[in-house]
């Protein structure tokens, strides 16, 4: 058979050929695979996965003569251990355009069905260019130049939606490239430190405040937690400064608006810092209510027992009074902690400094801006004292609230009783001390963990701080947070005023339905691609098949049956 006058002798391995080639823009071959889900097997565009590549020699570079998409496709040849399909033994392609490919052509001297057999890898020191093929500087038969090109180039045909290919963070370099597209794209470079690499560490050495549960210690570990978050909002901040030169940090960042960037990480540290205030508050209230049980055990001591019902109606009253007053404040907090922390970075200011540095240091890649800057205790106890004195007037009308309430009911059962005004002013004056003996509001302890008094203490917990580098970690004696501190700066506090914190947005009854589709409110064709894509997927999550004309179904029907070989 083999002598047959129908049998070429250049097929299938009669006269070998190998060839060099590159991939050519994806723009002439990626309608040739869904880039989505589908559901019919025919609706796959092309016959697997099949390139286009100019091979070096044979077809012309710079398209001058055969342009891309009249190309042979060339086949994939897949290693035993990827599998051909059946059984679900697969492995997917990851060739991209302007890979350097090789392999042989299967019809021999026809040379119009190559196969790729491998890849070859690109190295670092390659600069790969994002210039397609049609651009008129590139190489070309009789100009030339450098074949190798990114695989995230924009190819002739712009890709849009889901199809346009981002740099992932590992591989995007950390030292900005003297030419070429800031993605390493090598196979050699695989220590090479990266922007993954960066965001790792820095989310590695982030500090994360753990709170301790013992009634002594936890006012003074919620101060820790503070101090904490503060700190990891200033090392944020530095890093966003950095930026204005860094290429480093503003490729982990990949900050736009200064401003805007630094709003956004106070914004996220006032979430932080609402859980940590709130128990200050909770804590000021509780020792505040634990005065007045005090004053109130006397009086009901003193009141008959016909009495002591009403009073007791009073007391719960008082009680609810409070909480209201005290819940209200705590839900104006992550707005006063906000505006203290914006009078204290100066955002303005420290922008203009650090833009005046940048200009200063010329082309280094940082500025004399620390690193790691470290924030005292005292950064977190002045705020704490600033939040404070933002609602002493507050806290000090609840007390007046309060005391005038109680004082109306005495005055009402005083010809009952005599002598029992007495406890009011007892109350009175103790009461209105709480601002004034803060110290003795955040370290009070309203029980304790000892039942009976030969318990023994149970060992309490020395970590203050965890990081995923270095674990647990604790502050050194000198550094621990004081009360005294706090009570001290209430008094020299500076006068803040608490932003306005947006409420959620609830629509009411009579608001009309809100349409959400686009239709021509946008003429960008990137949206408009899309919109097409998503509105294609259906709640199956998969794409609807082509529906192919008549002509084309009879195309594909005589190329099926071309391959019957029974």
């Amino acid at each position: 058979m083999e002598g047959g006058a129908l049998f070429n002798p250049g097929f299938l391995g009669g006269s070998f050929l190998w060839w060099v080639g590159q991939i050519v823009d994806d723009s002439a071959w990626r309608d040739n695979i869904n880039s989505g889900k589908y559901e019919d097997r025919t609706g796959i565009p092309g016959w697997g996965r099949r390139y286009k590549v100019r091979i070096i020699g044979l077809h012309d570079q710079g398209e001058e003569s055969i342009p891309s998409d009249q190309l042979p496709w060339a086949q994939v040849m897949y290693p035993v251990t990827a599998g051909g399909g059946q059984t679900g033994a697969s492995d997917s392609t990851k060739l991209r355009q302007g890979n350097m490919v090789f392999g042989f052509f299967i019809d021999g001297q026809e040379q119009q069905v190559p196969v790729i057999m491998g890849v070859l890898g690109n190295n670092s020191q390659t600069v790969l260019t994002q210039k397609n093929s049609t651009v008129a500087d590139t190489v070309t038969d009789s100009q030339p130049g450098v074949l190798a090109k990114s695989g995230y180039s924009e190819g002739t045909k712009a890709k849009s939606g889901t199809a346009r290919e981002v740099p992932p963070d590992d591989d995007l370099s950390l030292t900005k490239p003297e030419d070429g597209p800031p993605s390493n794209e090598n196979a050699d470079g695989v220590q090479q430190t990266n922007v993954s690499d960066s965001k790792r560490q820095a989310k590695c050495e982030e500090k994360i405040a753990l709170a301790k549960p013992q009634p002594d210690e936890f006012i003074n570990s919620v101060l820790k937690g503070i101090q904490t978050t503060i700190e990891n909002l200033t090392n944020k901040i530095d890093t966003i400064l950095q930026t204005i030169q860094s290429y480093a940090d503003a490729a982990t960042n990949k900050v736009s608006d200064i401003k805007d960037s630094i709003e956004d990480a106070i914004r996220g540290a006032t979430s932080q810092l609402t859980k940590f205030m709130k128990p200050i508050f909770d804590k000021i209230q509780e020792y505040a209510l634990k005065i007045l049980n005090k004053g109130f055990n006397m009086i009901i001591a003193a009141l008959p027992s016909s009495l002591r019902y009403q009073f007791k109606d009073m007391v719960q009253v008082i009680t609810e009074l409070m909480l209201c007053m005290y819940n209200k404040m705590t839900g104006k907090l992550a707005g006063q902690i906000s505006g203290a922390l914006k009078n204290a970075l100066n955002i303005d200011n420290i922008i203009n400094e650090a833009i005046a540095a940048s200009n200063q240091s010329g082309s280094g890649d940082s500025f004399g801006f620390p690193t790691n800057p470290k924030v005292p205790m005292c950064a977190a106890e002045s705020l704490v004292s600033t939040v404070i004195k933002i609602n002493q007037g507050e806290i000090n009308e609840s007390n007046n609230a309060i005391v005038n309430n109680l004082n109306a009911y005495l005055e009402d059962v005083n010809e009952t009783l005599a002598g029992i005004t007495g406890f009011a002013s007892e109350i009175t004056n103790t009461i209105n001390d709480v601002i004034g003996s803060m110290t003795g509001a955040l370290d009070f302890t309203n029980f304790s963990i000892n039942v009976f008094g030969c318990e023994l203490k149970p060992t309490p917990a020395e970590s203050d701080i965890y990081t995923f580098c270095s674990a647990g970690d604790s502050t050194p004696a000198p550094a621990k947070p004081s009360s005294n501190s706090v009570e001290e700066g209430v008094d020299d506090a500076p006068d803040v005023e608490g932003e306005e914190t947006a409420p959620y947005l609830e629509p009411d009854a009579t608001q009309s339905d809100v349409d959400l589709q686009v239709g021509e409110k946008t003429k960008d064709p990137e949206v408009l691609a899309m919109i097409q894509e998503e509105n294609e997927i259906g709640r199956t999550g998969q794409i609807k098949p082509k529906t192919l004309s008549a002509e084309e179904q009879t195309e594909r029907q005589a190329a099926i049956d071309s391959l019957d070989i029974s």
